[in-house]
């Protein structure tokens, strides 16, 4: 049985907007670390978090970061 899953992309993005942004090592290893677990890049893993953070933001006018 095969299943269709609606997603947000288009097979082939051209990438015409590009931000770059510094990260310390430690930040690097985690993600590196995220991306071998799971299989998702490093970029979408970041776009994914940036896209929540901006969501918040236009919810609740703010920003709250939370250390578990």
């Amino acid at each position: 049985m095969e299943t269709t899953v609606q997603g947000y992309k288009v097979a082939y993005e051209k990438k015409k907007d590009i931000l770059y942004s510094r990260m310390d090592e430690t930040m690097i290893k985690r993600l590196r670390e995220i991306k071998r677990k799971t299989g998702i890049s490093v970029s979408e893993i970041i776009r994914e978090s940036v896209r929540r953070l901006i969501q918040e933001v236009d919810e609740t006018g703010s920003i709250q970061l939370k250390i578990k």
